[in-house]
């Protein structure tokens, strides 16, 4: 979710952070690529995808991928991940690398993680899968998408309970995509009646994080909240719904709530340009 928002709407997003993630248009709205190449990494080409993105950019389906040139990515692949194989973020690294120059690309393979969300002290054992897909791993995920995506940084600090808030999906996101009533929003100190002044950085939940499954707990054990309390980051999480296509509570990367789930009119997409809309236009 977060690279198909990057490049959908590269116009507005200046960067992404992907944790076992796979490049834009993996799966071409087909499950099985889904579940099969955009899993094993089997034959994963970049330089379709890449194409896919610069014709459905000339279509005016995405943003123009000139946009991206600037921008920043941060990408972070287990060492012991079972699910996603190395090759699916190497084939991210590669799409990202045809535009924007490899010193904005930081790839972090390094770490003996399993598939899940590393941080410091936070959940359970490094090579435990499962769970809350959270996993302490003696290593700040968060600390170092941040920093990279934004610059030098001042060190976390405690939260603050009152920063941490409900996020109004229902009256902002147009046609449901699958959205849930409400997300969770992070607004630091700092930024409290002046978001709209704030960075705004959006956490996507993995697959069976969202609320429906682990609650509250992706948003509070994360490990952004900490960085975004000291750096003037307001941090939103918003959250989807499992459903019959979609058991197991994902992001649409597939093609569940349309051929277009990749495009600016996807309605996951969509969504996401709209709660950016909301927060930038906050006092």
């Amino acid at each position: 979710a977060a690279v198909q928002s990057h490049i959908a709407l590269s116009g507005t997003i200046s960067g992404a952070a992907a944790i076992a993630g796979g490049p834009y248009h993996c799966a071409e709205g087909k499950v099985t690529q889904a579940l099969g190449a955009c899993i094993s990494g089997a034959d994963l080409d970049a330089a379709p995808l890449i194409e896919a993105a610069q014709a459905a950019a000339s279509a005016g389906s995405i943003d123009p991928v000139d946009s991206l040139v600037n921008d920043r990515v941060w990408l972070f692949h287990g060492q012991a991940d079972p699910i996603v194989n190395t090759a699916v973020t190497a084939a991210l690294a590669a799409f990202y690398s045809e535009f924007m120059p490899e010193e904005a690309i930081a790839l972090v393979d390094d770490v003996a993680a399993t598939h899940g969300w590393p941080t410091r002290d936070q959940g359970v054992a490094c090579d435990q899968m499962g769970g809350d897909y959270i996993n302490a791993c003696d290593y700040d995920a968060a600390g170092a998408m941040l920093k990279h995506l934004y610059g030098a940084l001042n060190p976390p600090v405690s939260v603050r309970e009152e920063g941490f808030q409900s996020l109004d999906q229902a009256s902002v996101v147009p046609d449901n995509g699958s959205f849930s009533e409400s997300g969770f929003a992070y607004v630091p100190e700092a930024c409290s009646g002046k978001a709209g002044e704030c960075h705004l950085h959006i956490a996507f939940h993995g697959c069976r994080q969202g609320k429906e499954f682990i609650e509250d707990r992706f948003a509070r054990m994360s490990g952004l909240n900490e960085w975004a309390e000291s750096n003037r980051i307001v941090v939103l999480y918003p959250q989807v719904d499992k459903s019959m296509l979609n058991p197991q509570g994902c992001w649409d990367w597939w093609g569940y709530t349309g051929a277009d789930y990749d495009q600016r009119s996807g309605k996951q997409v969509a969504g996401v340009a709209a709660l950016i809309a909301d927060w930038s236009e906050k006092e």
